[in-house]
């Protein structure tokens, strides 16, 4: 999604898309190079001040962040979930982190900074995140996993890596009627590590 083709127009032209729409709306941290007037309660609500001073740091939606810095009004920081606590995390293990927590549109966001004048890179993250998490997540999606466990391993997963594991059912599915002849196909307990780390039926 860049930030610099309106609000909610995102990256790929998704001007209609809700996801693009609340992408757009993630809280990036920002500082701001020089003062602004009567900015200060449109940017912040509960704000008692009408202007914004010179290196005031704030919180500002991603869709508003190209038409500032290409005025060279604002400096823009990394968010915590894309800093270096993060990056051990995820140099920990594949799939030990709940990236739907930290940030539901944890790539998009991304690709939408990166199209952002000034702001920081965060390309090596992403790209390590997602080489670290992308066989896991399909090797589960093609496993035979009770809903229950299903649901559980969805919820971990970013937007974008639920649409990926969506596919990847969804594959299995298609595959599965073809092979039965529309069979339902029965599930089973896994013994594999889970996505968020922890073993599965008492596994080790």
């Amino acid at each position: 999604m860049a930030a610099g083709s309106g609000r909610g127009a995102g990256q790929r032209g998704d001007y209609y898309s809700l996801d693009a729409v609340l992408a757009e709306e993630t809280l990036i941290p920002c500082v701001f190079k020089c003062g602004s007037r009567g900015v200060g309660r449109a940017i912040d609500p509960s704000c008692g001040a009408e202007d914004v001073k010179s290196r005031a740091a704030v919180e500002l939606p991603l869709w508003m962040l190209q038409p500032l810095t290409s005025r060279d009004m604002l400096t823009v920081k990394a968010p915590r979930w894309y800093g270096e606590k993060m990056r051990r995390k995820i140099q920990a293990g594949a799939g030990v982190e709940n990236l739907r927590l930290r940030c539901p549109y944890f790539y998009d966001v991304a690709l939408a900074l990166h199209a952002t004048d000034g702001a920081p890179s965060v390309a090596d993250l992403v790209m390590s995140t997602f080489r670290s998490r992308y066989q896991e997540i399909l090797t589960r999606a093609h496993s035979n996993e009770s809903a229950k466990e299903m649901a559980r391993i969805e919820a971990l997963l970013s937007v974008e890596e639920a649409a990926l594991f969506n596919s990847g059912r969804a594959s299995l599915d298609a595959l599965n009627r073809w092979r039965f002849g529309g069979r339902a196909v029965p599930t089973r307990p896994s013994a594999k590590r889970r996505l968020d780390g922890a073993p599965v039926n008492g596994a080790r």
